[in-house]
């Protein structure tokens, strides 16, 4: 499905129906990395998917979602989603679900009162955008786990070595899910914009307000101890004062915290559902 916003398309999915849940990819990521993340929990394991509206879409510059000469920065990708919302969801109360970026981007919508979000779920989320300024953790080798063999199996390959990079856990089920779900969307990235947007727009204008956001419906958000992209103190650091927030750590966790422990990632957000109504 398209939604036009001025002359730019934007490519989404949707999956049910009931109270919309619109899903927020990572950079250079697209839908499909979210929708092979919770598909499968609201499929298979969780009951009530009937109440749900689930709604996948992808950022300009990634997926199938082009880019235009407008589209410059933070503020403005943020301007497009909230276009979006009012044009495919409309007036209701909705959910969010973020990871990464799009975690940012959530964070940047919760800012706006006018829009009404009933309950977020972040999952290694950025909230400090100056690679320089985020507090990062010292991983050490006797912090992450490969798998015997995995290695010798996959030497050469490029993108198995990116993706030893950002996994903590490491086995051929975690890697083969990364391969599948997650590195497709790289490999047709618009990269141009990209590298562009990373370099001149990827800060919101009004980063320092995030701090400050008021938001008293539930919020869970799960971080990983292990994670050196985002790390796991920026966003406690930032959000702690919110009345119903869950923040969870989970160790031998990074930046792929919901391939690495997607059982207890399931349950975090079974609870959070069942909170957030």
């Amino acid at each position: 499905m398209e939604c036009m916003i001025n002359d730019l398309p934007i490519y989404y999915e949707e999956h049910g129906q009931g109270k919309a849940i619109l899903c927020l990819h990572g950079f250079t990521e697209d839908h499909r990395s979210m929708l092979a993340c919770l598909e499968p929990f609201f499929r298979n394991t969780f009951q009530g998917i009937e109440k749900y509206r689930r709604i996948y879409l992808d950022m300009p510059g990634m997926g199938k979602t082009p880019v235009r000469d407008w589209v410059k920065n933070a503020d403005v990708m943020l301007d497009i989603l909230k276009k979006f919302i009012s044009e495919v969801i409309g007036d209701e109360g909705f959910l969010l679900v973020g990871t990464s970026y799009g975690g940012y981007m959530a964070l940047g919508l919760v800012l706006d009162e006018s829009i009404k979000v009933d309950g977020v779920f972040l999952f290694g989320p950025c909230t400090v955008t100056n690679f320089e300024d985020r507090i990062l953790p010292e991983v050490e080798d006797e912090d992450l786990y490969i798998e015997d063999g995995l290695e010798d199996a996959h030497e050469d390959n490029d993108d198995f070595d990116d993706f030893l990079d950002v996994a903590v856990v490491a086995t051929e089920k975690i890697w083969r899910r990364y391969e599948n779900e997650i590195l497709p969307a790289y490999k047709i990235v618009d990269a141009d914009f990209t590298d562009q947007y990373r370099k001149n727009g990827y800060t919101f204008s009004f980063e320092h307000e995030l701090k400050e956001i008021q938001f008293a419906k539930p919020m869970t958000i799960i971080v990983g101890r292990q994670d050196e992209s985002v790390g796991y103190e920026d966003a406690w650091n930032m959000l702690k004062h919110l009345p119903r927030l869950t923040y969870v750590a989970l160790d031998f966790a990074g930046h792929l915290l919901h391939l690495e422990h997607e059982e207890v990632f399931n349950l975090h957000l079974r609870e959070w559902l069942k909170a957030a109504k």
